[in-house]
C-alpha cells in the first residue's frame, strides 16, 4: 500500500519539477541531474537516484520537492534517520506539503520517535482530512502510545474512506480489541464476582468450543442476575448446541419472558416444539421471529413444516419455498424438499410430491457421498517424510 503511494508521489513530484530547476539555474547539468534521479529512482535504483538528487541539491539547494524526494528514496531504502533529516529540510522550505508530513511521521514512527510522529501525522491530517493511509497512520502510532480509544476514532474514519484496505481493517481492529481488553481488565478489578465478569467468561468459552465450561459460567451468571436479557438465549443456544433440548426449551422460555421480543429465542423454542410434536405452540413464535426479522429463513422451514402438519397447506409450502429459493445452499433445504413432497401428497398434487421427493433424494445421496469421501481422505496414509532408519 505504501510502496505503491510513494512511488506515485514521487513520480508526481517529479512530473512538477521538470522544468522547475531549468528554470531557476542556467545550468543544464541541473535539469539532466534531476531526469536522471527521477528514471533511477523509477526503476528502483534507488542509490543512483539518491546520488543525482543530491547533485541537484548541489546545484540548487532551495526546492523543497527535491528534498523530499530525496526523502522518499531514503524512506524506501529503509534508512529512516536519513530520510527523517532530508524530509525535515523540505517541509522547512515549503510546509505544505502534506504528502511529507506523512513519510516524516512514517519515519519518526519507525524510529520509535512517536511524539515527533504525532505531530508529523496530525498536521498531515490537517492538509489532506481525508486521506485514509494518513488516519492509519495516526492510529498506528496511538496504538503504539497505548491510547487506543484515540486509535480507534482514526482508524474507524479510514475504514470509511477505504473499506477494503485490509491493512487499515486489521490495525482497526487491533484498536478495538485493545479497548476491549482494557475495558473488561477494568470490570475484573471493579468487581471480580460480578455477573458481567463470569458473562465474559462464558463468551470465551464458548468462542473456544469449550461447551461445559462455557454453561457452567452462564449457568452461574444466570443466578447471579436472573433478570439480565440475553444471558437465557445464549445458555439456550448451547444446551441446543448439546442436544439438550428440555433445558433448551426451558431456557428460551425463560428469555421470552425477560425479553418477549428475542428474535433468536422466538426462533428456536419455536423451532424445537415444533420438531417435538407440538406445532399448535412453536406455529405463533416463528410467526413473530419472522415479523420481526423476515431474512431468518431458517425459520421459514419449520413455519412451514408447522402449517403443513396443522393442515395449512399453500401456506405451508410458500414458506418451504421461501428457503428453497431464498438460500439454496442450506442444509435445511434437503429437508424442506421432504416435507413438501409430504404436503404435496395431501393435497392431491402427486406429479409434485414426486418431484420434490426426487430432489430430496438427490440432496441427501450427495451428502452421502461427501460425507463417504471425507472419511475415506481421514482413512489415507499419511506418507512419511522421514528417512528409513
Amino acid at each position: 500500500m505504501i510502496k505503491r503511494r510513494e512511488l506515485m508521489m514521487s513520480l508526481v513530484l517529479a512530473g512538477a519539477l521538470a522544468g522547475l530547476g531549468s528554470a531557476q539555474s542556467g545550468d543544464s547539468r541541473l535539469a539532466a541531474k534531476f531526469k536522471e534521479a527521477t528514471d533511477a529512482q523509477r526503476a528502483g535504483n534507488l542509490e543512483q537516484a539518491a546520488a543525482a538528487y543530491t547533485e541537484v541539491l548541489k546545484l540548487q539547494p532551495n526546492i523543497a520537492e527535491v528534498h523530499v524526494n530525496l526523502g522518499l528514496v531514503r524512506y524506501q531504502q529503509k534508512r529512516f534517520e536519513a530520510a527523517a533529516e532530508v524530509l525535515e529540510k523540505g517541509l522547512k522550505l515549503k510546509p505544505s506539503l502534506g504528502g511529507a508530513h506523512l513519510f516524516l511521521g512514517i519515519s519518526y514512527y519507525s524510529l520509535n520517535r512517536h511524539d515527533e510522529a504525532l505531530k508529523a501525522l496530525q498536521q498531515a491530517a490537517r492538509l489532506a482530512p481525508s486521506d485514509p493511509h494518513t488516519l492509519m497512520w495516526l492510529g498506528v502510532t496511538l496504538l503504539a502510545e497505548s491510547r487506543p480509544a484515540d486509535a480507534a476514532k482514526h482508524l474507524d474514519a479510514a475504514a470509511l474512506l477505504a473499506p477494503e484496505d485490509t491493512d487499515i481493517l486489521y490495525h482497526r481492529g487491533r484498536a478495538h480489541l485493545k479497548l476491549s481488553q482494557a475495558s473488561y481488565q477494568q470490570m475484573f478489578k471493579a468487581d471480580p464476582k460480578s455477573a458481567r465478569v463470569h458473562q465474559v467468561l462464558a463468551q470465551s468459552y464458548d468462542e473456544a468450543g469449550r461447551n461445559a465450561e462455557a454453561i457452567a459460567e452462564y449457568e452461574l451468571t444466570a443466578r447471579l442476575a436472573p433478570n439480565m436479557p440475553g444471558i437465557y438465549e445464549a445458555l439456550g443456544s448451547l444446551y441446543w448446541k448439546t442436544a439438550d433440548m428440555d433445558k433448551a426449551e426451558v431456557a428460551f422460555q425463560r428469555e421470552l419472558e425477560i425479553d418477549p421480543h428475542s428474535i433468536l429465542a422466538l426462533y428456536k423454542l419455536g423451532s424445537i416444539r415444533v420438531e417435538r410434536g407440538n406445532p399448535e405452540q412453536g406455529l405463533p413464535l416463528l410467526e413473530a421471529a419472522i415479523q420481526q426479522n423476515p431474512t431468518e429463513l431458517d425459520a421459514y422451514y419449520y413455519l412451514g413444516k408447522a402449517q403443513g402438519l396443522l393442515g395449512q397447506h399453500e401456506a405451508g409450502i410458500a414458506n418451504l419455498r421461501k428457503l428453497i429459493e431464498g438460500d439454496p445452499e442450506n442444509p435445511l433445504v434437503e429437508s424442506a424438499y421432504y416435507q413438501l413432497s409430504r404436503i404435496y401428497r395431501k393435497v392431491g398434487r402427486l406429479g409434485e410430491a414426486q418431484a420434490a421427493i426426487e430432489l430430496f433424494k438427490k440432496f441427501k445421496d450427495e451428502r452421502a457421498r461427501q460425507a463417504t469421501e471425507s472419511l475415506d481422505r481421514m482413512k489415507r496414509p499419511v506418507l512419511s517424510t522421514e528417512p528409513p532408519p
